[in-house]
């Protein structure tokens, strides 16, 4: 592991136990076995290390989520699971990082400054599975795109009470009528 990585893992780990406002690029140097000045070479200040364990976090969950994107299960089947498995993820990192949970609200705009560059690649992600859809006959839509934004504003949505850490939340019991509706409204209609 280089430099960069082992500052940002350990990062991960500060930021998880004292939460984003608590933590300190001194503590970031502590914990990384590190001096404050290797730390200024890669990072100029909190936000871009935070920045950056995020963009590690992010990565991993795309990488997860790839596999189901380029499975070759039926797409609507793939989409299905894209859905269901992006929200369990979101919960266990949420779950993971639940000292950042007082931080959220308080780093709205930092955070949701972060999700704009990730909102694209994922908005891609779906138009790329919808298109398929189209040419596999099993969907008819009109601007993928204009389908794929609602979805991730939607998904959005169901990630609310994950963030805000309610415990008795049900994603999935939640999300199946959103998603059986979504089905309904693009799927090619079969001739009884």
């Amino acid at each position: 592991m280089n430099t960069k990585d082992t500052i940002i893992d350990e990062a991960r780990k500060v930021f998880e136990k004292f939460g984003f406002n608590k933590t300190s690029m001194a503590d970031i140097a502590l914990a990384a076995r590190k001096g404050r000045r290797t730390l200024y070479t890669y990072f100029t200040n909190k936000e871009e290390v935070f920045k950056a364990v995020i963009d590690t976090e992010v990565n991993n969950l795309a990488e997860r989520l790839k596999e189901i994107v380029y499975s070759k299960m039926p797409v609507d089947q793939k989409l299905r699971l894209y859905l269901h498995t992006r929200m369990k993820m979101l919960r266990e990192l949420t779950v993971y990082y639940s000292a950042l949970r007082e931080d959220f609200i308080n780093n709205l705009g930092l955070i949701e400054g972060l999700r704009r560059e990730k909102d694209k690649i994922e908005e891609g992600i779906i138009k790329e599975m919808l298109d398929e859809g189209i040419r596999d006959r099993l969907f008819s839509i009109g601007d993928t795109l204009l389908i794929s934004k609602s979805i991730v504003v939607a998904m959005k949505g169901f990630e609310m009470p994950i963030f805000m850490g309610d415990e008795d939340y049900d994603f999935d019991e939640l999300i199946n009528p959103m998603i059986e509706l979504f089905f309904k409204g693009v799927m090619v209609k079969q001739d009884s």
